[in-house]
């Protein structure tokens, strides 16, 4: 079978320019090995409807993928879903915001705006714009539905790891990664490091074993930073962590654009062990406890120990969990406080990035904050 040509058209003004750095495309190039396929074109284009258009036409002419990257939200400016109408024949119902005939690509535990559309022989799939979310659409669903459309006599598996730098988790694997019978990978992001393992094979039995042996060798070196794999997210595993348990957790996070609540709000049933609260300042979160806000930087670090406690106390919770992203001299610092009966831990961390993945970073230094805490506490819990 002929190598499966593919393109990227990266949406959006910010990208056009340079004002955000365009990570997608290039995990997309570095992803596309897996599946033996080919990209022939990486194509970047701002927020205009005739223009996004043309370049979706232009791509399904000359490739047999096209990945569609950003604009699919409900902004004045968020014209994928149009374009990607009439770049293929179908009717864009503007009331609902989908394309009439599309596929919705929908996983579980999330919900996904993705979609893809078979057109005169290619594929279009328009992806989000979130580094996360598209990366999960691809791994999850996207890639295995290529590969399978491929035939190849190959397989790969992704361990999810958190907690270890990716220049860590290399040199722990060297000796593994230099065999000659498989190829590791490596994409990171936020905090979060993903390793794909591939293998080939000459039928799937053969393919079967050698992935599950190399599965258990990375993961052996790993122990419980490899927290899950394939589908798995962080957020998911940690809301079962607690619901196994019957442990409750309150969260509070403050200049962060509730990226953490928002992400566990997108797993079932998340509500039955967690509570998060729609404070979005200091002041906010100190009139709900009746104490007064620190007063300086020097006190943050002792105030916010104080606020985590009282707030585990109030809602009579066993974990209560605070994020704040605050500028200081130093640049932005991330930190996150987590109570329990044991006391209060903290991690915090500097960010020099670019602005618009603060968020996600404080996002991920939470969950990694409370993975790491569950892993090595919970059997000192006792429920509130």
């Amino acid at each position: 079978m002929a190598v499966m040509k593919v393109e990227v058209v990266s949406i959006g003004a910010e990208l056009l320019m340079s004002d955000v750095l365009d990570t997608n495309s290039a995990y997309i190039s570095r992803s596309l090995q897996t599946i033996d396929a080919e990209l022939i074109y990486k194509v970047t284009v701002g927020d205009n409807l005739e223009r996004i258009t043309e370049a979706l036409l232009v791509a399904l002419d000359r490739a047999d993928v096209v990945f569609a990257i950003g604009g699919l939200g409900t902004a004045v400016n968020d014209f994928t879903r149009a374009a990607a109408a009439a770049a293929t024949g179908l009717t864009f119902d503007p009331d609902k915001n989908v394309v009439i005939g599309a596929t919705q690509i929908d996983i579980c535990p999330v919900q996904s705006n993705a979609f893809y559309i078979e057109s005169n022989g290619s594929l279009l799939f328009c992806l989000p714009s979130n580094r996360r979310e598209m990366a999960y659409v691809l791994e999850t669903a996207v890639f295995p539905y290529l590969q399978c459309q491929q035939q190849l006599k190959s397989g790969w598996v992704l361990l999810r790891t958190v907690g270890l730098m990716e220049s860590s988790i290399r040199q722990m694997l060297s000796d593994i990664a230099k065999e000659l019978n498989h190829t590791i990978s490596f994409d990171s992001y936020a905090g979060q490091t993903n390793i794909r393992l591939s293998v080939e094979g000459d039928n799937e039995q053969d393919i079967e074993s050698q992935l599950t042996a190399l599965n258990q060798q990375v993961r052996s070196r790993l122990g419980d930073h490899v927290y899950g794999e394939g589908s798995d997210r962080l957020e998911a595993v940690i809301l079962n962590m607690l619901r196994k348990s019957g442990y409750r957790l309150a969260i509070v996070e403050c200049n962060t654009s509730r990226f953490l609540s928002r992400a566990m709000a997108q797993v079932l049933d998340y509500g039955a062990v967690v509570e998060a609260f729609p404070f979005d300042q200091i002041e906010t979160f100190a009139e709900y406890l009746n104490i007064s806000p620190f007063e300086s930087q020097e006190d943050f670090t002792a105030w916010s120990r104080q606020a985590t406690e009282q707030l585990r106390l109030k809602q009579k919770v066993n974990l209560s969990l605070f994020l704040h992203n605050q500028i200081n001299s130093g640049g932005v610092q991330i930190s996150s406080f987590l109570s329990s009966e044991q006391g209060v831990s903290v991690t915090q961390r500097s960010f020099g990035g670019y602005p618009e993945n603060i968020n996600q970073w404080a996002c991920m230094l939470g969950l990694s904050h409370l993975h790491r805490w569950l892993l090595a506490h919970s059997v000192h819990l006792t429920q509130a």
